[in-house]
């Protein structure tokens, strides 16, 4: 299980409060780590090739597992809309709530995704993300 935590903003579920910082506990079923080149390529009329490479950009993608729970997938939607501006927050694949063992920390990037996992009523999402360096 993952932990993740994020500070309430938008789509406030009862009895949280907005502005407040909140973990929940949630099982990820895929983690796909890419990189995303930001560079600019000149082609001279010879063929000759002239780029200008900017930056590298660290980029994560999630899906959840199978939820069923009405109580977790209210805060996943708490979650995903409370970040959804590009407020930063934390992932740890690894830990426990209250005990981080390798939190990293991101940005939203895109718009996440909810699916229907089957006509039982269990629902998967999954979202893209940006590693937030708040010293870059």
């Amino acid at each position: 299980m993952a932990v993740i935590i994020y500070t309430a903003r938008r789509g406030v579920i009862s009895g949280h409060t907005a502005g407040e910082a909140y973990e929940m506990e949630v099982g990820i079923e895929s983690v796909s780590p890419s990189f995303d080149r930001e560079e600019n390529t000149l082609t001279t009329l010879s063929g000759k090739d002239f780029t200008t490479f900017y930056r590298i950009e660290e980029r994560d993608s999630f899906s959840t597992v199978a939820i069923d729970d009405v109580t977790l997938l209210a805060q996943m939607r708490e979650f995903l809309m409370s970040v959804a501006a590009g407020e930063p927050f934390t992932l740890d694949l690894m830990g426990e709530p209250g005990s981080p063992v390798a939190p990293v920390s991101y940005k939203l990037r895109g718009s996440p995704a909810k699916r229907l996992v089957n006509s039982a009523g269990f629902y998967s999402y999954s979202w893209q993300v940006k590693v937030f360096d708040e010293n870059a």
